[in-house]
């Protein structure tokens, strides 16, 4: 390493590469610099020692950007509004006023009168007669007879009778179902993890020229076995006894209540109306009807004109000066503050990473 930094001090000094302008330019390869002629060439000095070599390492750095976001911030302001106001004005006005006045005037109706007429007309009379008559009427006797009938008796009778009864019963059947059962599958995979890790890294001071290393912490990714439990859904066939309600027929011997009826021939007196023919004398009033007349007085209505006075109102109109109150909108200036949300730039510092090939020298004598 102490030859590698002494070959590389002699190449400067000798003019063979540039002076430095910035960390990147001493890994990069020697622009061709022009030597002015000089005297001839003397005795070959003896050649200096190789640099040593230099290998190339893949590296990422982490490196950071600007960027502008929009944000909103709250920002007070002084606003001059209009507001309407309602002001009541006096407001004169014509307006036309009706008013009435009695007129008399004249009118030829028609008056109905009424007058006594007299007439004459036929009228029916009629008269009641006492007059006697006879007819034929149905006289009721009533007398007791003996009869002869059937009368049913009720009885009741007990009879064996034998009947089928269906009688529930339960028998057990062995029936098949399918049961799911979950059970848990251990998984292991792998997940990456970010963790911190030293590296060195070389840097050159710009103003001696000399390369040096330092440790810089940056991140590193690594893979990482984890252990899940996954619940795996498993089926099987169960062999279950499953009560199923069933019905049997049963015979059953019982004593069943008959009602009967028997017939019996009795004999009982009973009375016995009938009727008989007989003659007999009324007396009726007959009506007799027979013509007369007679003079009425009737009324007979008539209509005569007349002339008749009247008093008849009479609508006019006239004009008359009035003031009301009239509401009018007035718009009235305020001054009032208020806070608006406005937009505005911030600048953010947003993380990448960059790979980079960095050149690290070898150690060899």
């Amino acid at each position: 390493m102490r030859r590698w930094f002494i070959s590389l001090a002699t190449v400067a000094a000798g003019g063979l590469l540039p002076a430095p302008a910035d960390a990147g330019s001493l890994f990069s390869p020697p622009a061709p610099v022009a030597v002015p002629p000089g005297p001839p060439p003397g005795p070959c000095p003896p050649p200096p020692c190789p640099p040593p070599p230099v290998r190339y390492e893949t590296r990422t750095v982490t490196k950071y950007r600007t960027e502008y976001r929009t944000e909103f911030q709250e920002v007070q302001r002084t606003v001059t509004l209009e507001v309407p106001e309602t002001v009541m004005r006096e407001v004169g006005e014509t307006v036309m006023v009706r008013h009435w006045r009695d007129v008399q005037r004249q009118r030829s109706v028609m008056v109905p009168t009424t007058r006594l007429e007299t007439r004459e007309r036929e009228v029916p009379r009629t008269e009641w007669v006492r007059q006697t008559r006879e007819r034929t009427v149905l006289v009721p006797e009533t007398r007791v007879v003996e009869q002869r009938h059937r009368v049913l008796v009720p009885e009741v009778r007990t009879e064996v009778r034998q009947r089928t009864v269906m009688v529930p019963d339960v028998r057990l059947e062995q029936r098949q179902r399918a049961v799911t059962v979950v059970r848990p599958v251990p998984e292991t995979h792998t997940e990456q993890v970010v963790t911190a890790a030293g590296m060195a890294v070389p840097v050159c001071d710009p103003c001696t020229g000399l390369a040096g290393v330092v440790c810089q912490v940056v991140p590193q990714v690594q893979n990482v076995c984890v252990t899940t439990v996954r619940p795996v859904a498993e089926q099987h066939v169960e062999t279950v006894a499953v009560p199923v309600p069933t019905v049997r027929a049963e015979t059953r011997t019982e004593a069943v209540a008959v009602p009967a009826a028997r017939e019996e021939v009795r004999t009982e007196k009973v009375p016995v109306t009938t009727l008989r023919p007989a003659r007999q004398a009324y007396a009726v009033s007959v009506p007799v009807t027979r013509r007369a007349v007679e003079a009425v007085e009737v009324p007979v209505r008539e209509l005569r004109p007349a002339v008749e006075t009247y008093t008849e109102r009479v609508c006019e109109e006239r004009p008359e000066e009035r003031v009301r109150q009239v509401p009018v909108t007035v718009n009235r200036t305020v001054t009032e503050v208020v806070t608006e949300r406005v937009p505005c730039r911030v600048a953010v510092r947003v993380p990448y990473q960059v790979t980079l090939r960095v050149p690290f020298p070898c150690d060899c004598p």
